[in-house]
């Protein structure tokens, strides 16, 4: 498995755990941090997250994550604030 697809995993991971996530909290080595925050941007081209603006550290499930992945509504509350 390519790094790539390793922080796609995790990224989807943890959205399903707790509805949201900072880069700094994933299983990551700092050298990895790079392309991680590079796939974060292209899920959420790809509208699987989201943020509340370009420079927000927090990253939630987005609308096609809120669809697809079967997320509880208390997580996507608790994701929310």
């Amino acid at each position: 498995m390519t790094l790539r697809d390793e922080c796609w995993t995790i990224m989807l991971e943890q959205i399903v755990r707790t509805g949201k996530f900072k880069l700094g909290d994933l299983p990551l080595k700092d050298s990895e941090r790079h392309t991680a925050r590079r796939v974060a941007r292209q899920m959420q081209e790809y509208d699987w997250l989201t943020r509340d603006s370009p420079s927000a550290a927090i990253w939630r499930a987005g609308p096609k994550a809120e669809m697809l992945l079967n997320l509880s509504e208390d997580k996507l509350e608790l994701a929310r604030n």
